[in-house]
């Protein structure tokens, strides 16, 4: 007999093979390269390690956006008796496991071999090729044991099945064998202990071999080992030389303790494993290796294609799939085909339903299947989506975000080359357009049938209200748009919602299948396994199909017992097992997890099958083999065993019952299974162990990148991890580690990098109201509460500048948990001019509770439990889900005022001359008003049996002085039906712009021009008139249970009036900051106790809260323009603002008799519109429309104030030597003692009282002032000038410069004091200071310019963006972009290598000048619009004005 190596070359690899291809991979489907790992046990833990917890991982990671996928096949067996083992047993499971790793079975499968000292379990006899599931592949096997071969290792079995030469080669080695040398080091640690060192040896020894005292039982003697010895080095041989086969050799070491006994005999075998160490060549050797097999054997996808295409493709090979192992039910397929094709019945909607189990996936893939392979063929118009298929596929928002794609594609294709191929982007947008769009598009070809097939309905999440089916076709759809859905007959309640939506629906239940039908199922199920049943009454096996049909005609069971039958081996006992089988489903579940229990372990089914049952949306199966690898680890350490069975051993049985929906993500796809773990191992602690099981693991992975920067990279799965995280944290009762989740800013930070926002606010609610139900918890519910408000506001500005999410939170008041928990994780390192903390930050809480992101003329707003904002913007109403923000619902209506009906059910929004009430839920019309109104509705309300609705002048507060149309009120019916009747209507005898309906008194008053309040009955009829109300009455709010109102009007009064005695109760006089014509109170209403007054007005942009006597409470700020209306929220202590800028706020209202507390800040109470530090950076000046200021910075404690007559652009400059401060008026500039803000005098730089001073600027020598003008109707005529103020009060005009042509806005001279720049709308433009003469004109810049002292250079702003222009280039020479509005104010400090600038868009930002690169961003949620900067001179405080009223005083 010749050598193992001499025979192998003769059989195993004799026959010639073709030449490969690069494999070919459907576009969006994901590859699952099984990758078999193959060695000796006991001595290679430390490899197998670097394997599945480092190489793998990070090909996974490198190669997730080309949909390959790296599985290891790691059959760990745990520590067992090996002579016990059964030989047919082991072959079978590691051979058949091998070729599951082929991705053909005419090619080589993907393995990996270690290769040591150790030969491996010796197999006493093979077992046949007939034995195996692929016999065809074992032919070897045969010519093996013929050849008298046997007594070879498992090890050698596996790696010679694995190198016969296959059908067809791959175009690279998918082969990999890696031969170990251990390299001991001179140091004791480093060499491997006497009495471990059987680990690493070869393990055989001849009967007269010495072997050491300590150690005699660890090997087995025999007169093979010589044998064994050559076979080994034979077979390392044999393979270095297979052409398909790749093979390196590395080195490791060793430390002291890498072996251990895991089960130590006295007078016996003893067991252990054995670690080596320096792997990190072996790592990249074999990571390189595997990267590059992986990009050769599969051809990249050439194909550029959409993240939309990518889904589709994904979709309709799951319908693939599941067609073509579909059999029977012809006629029902052919029926469901006719009604999709147009040929059979009338109606949209076709519902195929039935229970779990009975085949309704397969029967909707194979109509499905049909119907693209025909009708796409005739032009026609196929949509496929299958729940759970892909990531993301059970959002309903996804779907219809692809179906509107997939529309617009079809269109553009058509011809229409107008439309656009971008779909809606929110969920509000993707529900208004959703029906339009769809019945638009069938009805402008009608020739061509649109079928949209949909899946399992009932898995999708339940966001978007998608269980609700309102998103099927509605009546009087187009006959040629078809909808074919799939659903369960009671789960989630799409069966009977769909019905409701669609009454007129064919209803298609899942019939019984044939016998026949069933008879074929069997078959083929079994055929894929070389297994068949008799159908004849064989004399000594009976009838066996028969009797199994007799078990059940469910398509699942029988699946189920064909999976029973592949597993049993004895053919001539099958008969009596079918006998034994069950005849229920759940029973016969109940019985296949016990035969697993048996052969795969009673602890690993139990913990396998609960992962899978208790996980919230499936997991990967490189994720069950982690945490099945993490919780071995945390039982029974890095060196020992829990399980004796691997994920991969146990898949090959699950495989028929699991769904692999949403990209891999494995679940039981049949509820009867999931139902039967929950019975049989589910017990309450066992439950709540699982959840606490993925949730530490789940965290685990998390905990690497939950930190401000992150080195390690994420688990290729990560984007799941985060979603599951808090779930398990819930399920698990572990709410006490909420500081490593919903209270973590890096947690905050992830999720909404990943697009979790939602998911994330989503969360934050359900955990407030499970802490609110105990006391104990209270704590914890304020802090969630908070977390979710600055999750809230803070999100779009984390995705824009995640790298400053800590300084986000820590620039929280000192009160707020946000902050003491992000203080908690440590200090981020301080960088050269950032972070900035805001230093004088005002105390007690922060009333801010929500920011929306649009603004408008009213809004309504819910009870909290109905959880609803609706904002009318005179362009449309929104829907806003009240907590969150997110945007539920556009409504088509050119909306100027909104009210909710009681039930918060219907939505009526008050348009340009009419009403139109909408449905909330769906955002649909249900009906408008049939009598147009004189005007604009600035006031619609619910009231009993009527929809009131008041006219008027929407822009009341803007030249209402030549508005002269008198208001109308009207009162329609609330009936069923499209149109709004109206009941009856009046006009009110003076121009309106408000109404209030004070229900106490069941009376309507309104507000207008005049200064009278008329009040009306619901008949019409006026019963009472308040007069000298003001001028003119803006609005008019009623007490919520007392016969009393309010009035604001232009006056600043607010008045209050008794209706019962029909006189003014008392008047408040409101503060406010200028005598604007149109200014005053634009509402007022009472607070949510009736007890206070809530007051806005244009200027101060607050909300201001007065007691009865006039005094001012609080005022909450973070409006950065006009208010328009104030509305309480019900049942709470809330109210809403909503502006005309674009943002409505949620506030908490302060119970002045409750909080007692509350506390005066530090804080400029107004507008700051400049500010300058001195020299020493001791002190700091403030400008604002009204007062100048001097600060001490250290404790922010005013030192001087002054009042002058300033106006909304004055500015502030100091003079160099720190004498004089300047300050300029409308049309002047003050000078004023830098020490005690005494005055010396005013200079009059502009005459024409057009204009106004936008800004001026001082030498440094204080000998000469630039002022530059903004004129309003003459704009082009604005003009620049220079004065000589050595002797202030005898000042004299050097120049006069009028060629800039435009309005200017900004100034500043040269520190030489020779030139000036001026910039505003006509560009920047340098002149000298002594002629007037024209230097330089740049194209650009509007707000400010700056000289820079180092070089002949000048910063800039325009638009969104500074540059720094060369003066002697005469180009631009740095660009420094990232805001997103008009750019404010820049400042160079550190010697002009940074640039501050701060924005409208509410940031300040730092600048690397020679980068061009934005290094810091400041963002807090109330700054609005800044004003301007300041900096120390130290550069160590940074100052900033708002229009928001609060004033930044920042330090690094």
């Amino acid at each position: 007999m010749g050598s193992l190596e001499e025979w192998l070359q003769e059989t195993v690899t004799k026959t010639a093979s073709e030449p490969g291809k690069p494999y070919t991979q459907d576009i969006g489907n994901w590859v699952e390269i099984r990758l078999f790992i193959s060695s000796t046990f006991v001595d290679t833990q430390a490899e197998r390690d670097v394997l599945v917890k480092r190489v793998i991982p990070s090909i996974n990671r490198q190669l997730a956006d080309r949909y390959i996928r790296v599985i290891p096949v790691d059959l760990r067996w745990g520590v067992l008796d090996e002579e016990s083992k059964d030989c047919h047993a082991i072959q079978k499971t590691c051979l058949n496991q091998v070729d599951k790793c082929r991705l053909s079975l005419r090619q080589c499968p993907w393995f990996l071999g270690l290769r040591t000292s150790r030969y491996g379990w010796v197999q006493d006899e093979t077992m046949p090729s007939s034995g195996f599931e692929n016999p065809d592949l074992f032919r070897w096997i045969d010519e093996f044991a013929a050849s008298g071969r046997n007594g070879v290792s498992i090890t050698s079995l596996e790696c010679i099945h694995a190198v016969q030469n296959p059908i067809e080669l791959p175009v690279s080695p998918t082969m990999f064998f890696y031969e170990r040398k251990i390299v001991e080091g001179k140091k004791d640690e480093e060499k491997i202990e006497s009495n471990m060192r059987w680990i690493f040896d070869f393990e055989y020894k001849k009967p007269d071999e010495e072997i050491p005292e300590g150690s005699k039982f660890q090997y087995n003697k025999t007169e093979d080992a010589g044998k064994f010895a050559n076979d080994l080095k034979n077979l390392n041989s044999y393979m270095q030389n297979v052409p398909h086969v790749i093979w390196n050799s590395f080195e490791t070491g060793y430390t002291a303790g890498g072996a251990r006994f895991t089960c130590k005999r006295e007078g016996g075998k003893s067991y252990g494993v054995g670690y080596t160490s320096s792997l990190r060549a072996f790592q990249d050797c074999v990571e390189k290796d595997l990267m590059e097999a992986i990009e050769k054997n599969f051809k990249p996808v050439s194909t550029e294609i959409n993240s939309f295409q990518m889904e589709t493709v994904q979709h309709e090979n799951a319908i693939r799939a599941k067609a073509s192992t579909f059999v029977g039910r012809s006629a029902q397929v052919e029926k469901c085909y006719g009604f999709c094709n147009n040929e059979v019945g009338d109606g949209n909607v076709l519902i195929l339903h039935g229970e779990p189990g009975c085949g309704k996936s397969g029967l909707l893939a194979a109509v499905t299947d049909k119907l693209c392979r025909n009708l796409r063929d005739q032009e026609n118009f196929v949509f496929v989506h299958v729940v759970d298929s892909c990531p993301g596929s059970n959002i309903l928002a996804k779907m219809l975000k692809r179906l509107q794609w997939s529309l617009r594609d079809w269109r553009r294709k058509n011809g229409e080359i107008n439309i656009s191929s971008d779909p809606p982007e929110s969920a509000a947008d993707l529900r208004s357009l959703h029906h339009q769009f769809m019945t638009e598009t069938a009805e402008k070809y009608p020739d061509e049938v649109f079928v949209i097939v949909v899946d399992a309905v009932n898995q999708f999440h339940g966001r978007m209200k998608a269980w609700d089916m309102w998103w099927l076709p509605r009546k009087g759809s187009p006959p040629n748009l078809k909808f074919f859905i799939s659903t369960l007959n009671q789960e989630n309640g799409t069966f009977v919602n769909a019905r409701e939506a669609c009454p007129d629906a064919l209803l298609s239940p899942i019939l019984q299948m044939s016998r026949e039908d069933l008879q074929g199922m069997i078959t083929a199920a079994l055929a894929r396994f070389n297994k068949k049943l008799t159908t004849f009454d064989d004399p000594l096996l009976g009838n066996q199909m028969d009797l199994l049909l007799s078990k059940s005609s469910s398509p699942l069971f029988l699946i189920a017992a064909c999976e029973a039958l592949r597993k049993f081996g004895i053919f001539e006992k099958v008969s009596e097992y079918i006998e034994k089988l069950p005849t229920s489903i759940t029973a016969l579940f109940s019985f296949l997890l016990e035969e697993w229990a048996v052969e795969y372990g009673q602890n690993f089914v139990e913990d396998v099958t609960g992962l899978i049952c208790l996980a919230k949306d499936g997991l990967l199966e490189n994720q069950i083999n982690d945490l099945l690898n993490f919780k071995e680890e945390r039982m029974k350490g890095d060196q020992e065993f829990l399980y004796e069975s691997s994920f991969s051993r146990i898949y090959d049985s699950l495989a028929n019952f699991l769904a692999a929906g949403g990209g891999g993500y494995l679940r039981f796809f049949h509820d009867q299974l999931k139902y039967t773990v929950q019975d049989k191992f589910l017990t309450e602690k066992f439950a709540l162990e699982t959840h606490q099981w993925l949730f530490d693991f789940f965290l685990a992975c998390t905990e690497s990148q939950l930190c401000e920067e992150p080195e390690e990279d994420p688990p290729a799965y990560y984007e799941h991890v985060l979603q599951q995280i808090f779930y398990h944290q819930l399920e698990g009762k572990k709410l006490d580690m909420l500081g490593s989740t919903l209270r973590n800013i890096y947690f905050v930070r992830e999720r909404v990098l990943y697009g979790q926002t939602q998911s994330l606010m989503d969360e934050y609610e359900v955990a407030i109201k499970w802490c609110s139900k105990d006391a104990q918890h209270a704590d914890m519910a304020a802090a969630l509460t908070q977390w979710m408000k600055f999750s809230q506001m803070y999100a779009p500005k984390i995705e824009e500048s995640p790298q400053f999410c800590q300084n986000m939170a820590i620039n929280q008041y000192p009160d707020s948990w946000v902050r003491q928990d992000t203080t908690l994780l440590g200090e981020v390192p301080p960088q050269v001019g950032y972070p900035l903390i805001w230093d004088n930050i005002p105390p007690g809480g922060d009333a801010m509770v929500c920011k929306y992101g649009v603004g408008g003329f009213d809004a309504a707003v819910s009870h909290p439990s109905h959880d609803v904002v609706v904002i009318a913007t005179g362009k449309q109403a929104v829907i806003l889900d009240q907590t969150s923000g997110e945007l539920q619902h556009r409504l088509d209506s050119q909306s100027f005022s909104v009210a909710l009906s009681p039930d918060c059910e219907k939505v009526y929004s008050g348009e340009k001359s009419g009403v139109s009430v909408f449905d909330r839920s769906t955002g649909s019309l249900i009906a408008t008003s049939n009598v147009q109104l004189k005007d604009v509705v600035v006031w619609v309300q619910h009231i009993g049996d009527y929809i009131a609705a008041g006219a008027g002048h929407a822009r009341k507060t803007i030249c209402w002085n030549d508005y002269e149309t008198e208001g109308e009120i009207a009162l329609f019916r609330r009936e069923s039906g499209e149109i709004l009747p109206l009941e009856r209507k009046w006009s009110v005898k003076s121009p309106c712009f408000d109404y209030c309906y004070l229900n106490p008194r069941q009376l309507i008053f309104s507000a207008g021009k005049g200064g009278d309040i008329f009040g009306f009955d619901l008949q019409g009829s006026e019963v009472m008139r308040f007069e000298n109300a003001g001028e003119c009455v803006y609005t008019v709010a009623p007490h919520p249970t007392e016969p009393t109102i309010l009035s604001g009007s232009n006056d600043h009064v607010i008045r209050e009036w008794n209706v019962d005695s029909q006189t003014m109760v008392r008047s408040i006089t409101d503060t406010t900051t200028s005598g604007w014509f149109y200014g005053g109170n634009w509402s007022v209403s009472y607070d949510p106790t009736g007890d206070f007054v809530l007051s806005t007005e244009p200027q101060s942009q607050s909300l201001r809260l007065y007691s009865f006597v006039g005094t001012l409470i609080v005022e909450l700020k973070g409006h950065a323009d006009c208010i328009n209306k104030i509305r309480v929220v019900p049942g709470s202590q809330q109210a809403v603002t909503t502006d005309r800028g674009g943002t409505t706020l949620l506030f908490n209202i302060p119970d002045p008799l409750v909080d007692t507390g509350i506390r005066k800040s530090k804080q400029i109470e107004e507008k700051v519109l400049s500010s300058q530090f001195s020299k020493d950076g001791k002190y700091i000046f403030t400008v604002s429309a009204t007062t100048i200021r001097k600060w001490s910075v250290d404790g922010f404690d005013l030192k001087n104030a002054r009042e002058y007559d300033g106006f909304y652009r004055s500015k502030g400059f100091a003079s160099e030597d720190e004498e004089w401060f300047f300050v300029s008026e409308r049309m002047s500039v003050g000078k004023y003692s830098f020490k005690n803000l005494s005055i010396i005098g005013h200079l009059q730089v502009l005459q024409d009282p057009d204009g106004s001073l936008s800004s001026f600027a001082v030498t440094e020598d204080g000998n000469k002032l630039l002022g530059v003008e903004c004129k309003n109707m003459k704009s082009e005529e604005s003009e620049a000038v220079v004065f000589d103020i050595a002797d202030f009060t005898n000042s004299s005009q050097i120049i006069t410069y009028k060629n800039y042509g435009g309005r200017m806005f900004g100034c500043d001279i040269h520190p030489d004091g020779s030139r000036a720049a001026i910039t505003g709308h006509r560009g920047t433009h340098v002149i000298d200071i002594a002629t007037g003469q024209l230097l330089h004109s740049i194209p650009r810049g509007c707000f400010g310019a700056k000289f820079m002292k180092l070089s002949n250079r000048i910063l800039y702003q325009d638009g969104e963006t500074a540059y720094i222009w060369d003066l002697e280039k005469s180009e631009d020479v740095r660009k420094l972009s990232g805001h997103v509005d008009e750019v404010t104010g820049a400042l160079l400090v550190r010697d002009e290598t940074q640039v501050y600038t701060c924005s409208q868009d509410g940031t300040i930002k730092l600048f690397q000048i020679d980068e061009e690169e934005c290094v810091y961003t400041f963002y807090n949620h109330r700054a609005q619009q800044y004003t301007g900067l300041s900096v120390s001179p130290c550069g160590e405080k940074v100052a900033a004005g708002n229009k928001n009223g609060l004033f930044y005083l920042l330090k690094t």
